[in-house]
């Protein structure tokens, strides 16, 4: 609680109306959360999955996000243009998982599939459900996560840089039990709550 209210305080002295601010309000615009989170829950509803489009869908969203690094890119477009029938019907089969059913086993097709490739990435892998379920989850990137784990000194969860589900359930419970203690200025949704998390860190 200490080191999370030395955070808030540094924010609130930067941006002392939070997230409503000009200047913060136009970091949200860049990043283009409402717009993202509008075309997820139309692009992957349950019903969306009944067409192949689904998975042109997913490259839309990994290409456009700002969540995912540019040099990320790359490799996953070269991946989508290469990927076989039998490896789209699988990377569909665990996008669905993860989305709207098991998502543990979700998490661990798509990785089946994307390690091959070596384009099995954590924020590739977790960014859709950050803007599906923005209460909820949250993108992993490496640099961000290493740095909050570090300050808040927690040794109970390990990263690792080969993704593996049990790091992403451990880690989103962590993160959604600091963001019951934060004020509200600071959590209208997970990807803001990381965004002021890292931010303040780096500061």
């Amino acid at each position: 609680m200490d080191k999370l209210k030395v955070l808030e305080e540094k924010f609130y002295d930067h941006y002392p109306t939070g997230f409503d601010c000009e200047e913060m309000r136009n970091i949200e615009k860049k990043h283009e959360l409402d717009k993202f989170l509008e075309q997820t829950h139309e692009k992957f509803s349950v019903e969306a999955f009944q067409s192949t489009d689904v998975i042109e869908s997913f490259y839309r969203v990994i290409n456009a996000s700002t969540l995912v690094s540019r040099f990320e890119k790359p490799a996953f477009k070269n991946f989508m243009s290469i990927i076989s029938d039998a490896e789209t019907e699988l990377l569909k089969e665990g996008l669905f998982e993860f989305l709207h059913g098991d998502e543990e086993k979700g998490f661990n097709i798509m990785v089946e599939v994307m390690t091959v490739h070596k384009v099995a990435k954590w924020p590739i892998l977790t960014v859709l459900r950050a803007y599906y379920y923005p209460q909820e989850d949250l993108v992993i990137k490496p640099t961000t996560v290493k740095k909050i784990l570090k300050y808040f000194d927690v040794t109970d969860i390990h990263y690792t840089s080969k993704p593996n589900y049990q790091f992403y359930a451990d880690y989103r419970i962590f993160i959604n039990n600091l963001k019951k203690k934060a004020s509200k200025g600071v959590k209208s949704n997970n990807p803001a709550f990381s965004g002021f998390l890292m931010m303040m860190i780096e500061d």
